[in-house]
């Protein structure tokens, strides 16, 4: 029994013990239990604050508002591929994974540059870099892709005999193949990527 505000109130030791115990070790929450904790803006039968921060990473997620397509892409996106830009481009702002099922041909190569630039322009893509995990026949033609339609993405192309990480440095996005990645996925797992494709 415990007196608060001038009234009595019975604990039961058991959910009191429980209560601590999960205040001093909380629970690590998925993805997911933390969207929706913060949609409900409440978790655990509790109310819960957002923080500014978090209050417009949601209100960016809720929005169906358009995104401008960067201004240094040198292509116009079909309406279709400007949804999917839109669409990677605010998941990726708010740290979801993402995946563009359309069929070959339609274009999921430059919504993904699209993204990457407009990460890059708003100073997203910098320190952290992304890695782009291809087929090898695809290594050029990722390359190609870049230099054509976003020239201010610099992409650095890791694969051969004498490959070498150091190019990275100046590099917003590292392409390699699936084999590469097999081969040193412990040298490339120790990089803090900010997007991998």
């Amino acid at each position: 029994i415990v007196k608060l505000q001038d009234q009595y109130a019975y604990f039961d030791e058991k959910q009191v013990k429980a209560l601590l115990d999960k205040l001093e070790n909380p629970p690590a929450l998925s993805g997911q239990e933390l969207l929706q904790a913060a949609l409900a803006e409440d978790y655990d039968g509790a109310p819960i604050e957002l923080s500014p921060a978090a209050r417009n990473l949601l209100d960016d997620l809720l929005s169906g508002g358009p995104v401008a397509k960067p201004e240094g892409l040198e292509a116009t996106l079909r309406p279709y591929q400007q949804r999917g830009f839109e669409w990677l481009y605010k998941n990726a702002r708010i740290g979801f994974g993402s995946l563009i099922a359309d069929d070959m041909g339609l274009g999921k190569t430059l919504q993904v540059i699209a993204t990457l630039l407009k990460l890059k322009e708003e100073g997203s893509l910098g320190d952290q870099k992304a890695i782009a995990i291809v087929p090898t026949t695809l290594l050029t033609n990722w390359y190609k892709e870049i230099q054509k339609f976003a020239p201010g993405l610099s992409a650095h192309v890791y694969h051969g005999p004498s490959r070498s990480l150091q190019p990275l440095e100046n590099a917003d996005l590292l392409i390699t193949t699936y084999g590469v990645v097999r081969s040193e996925g412990a040298e490339l797992a120790r990089k803090k990527w900010l997007a991998a494709v």
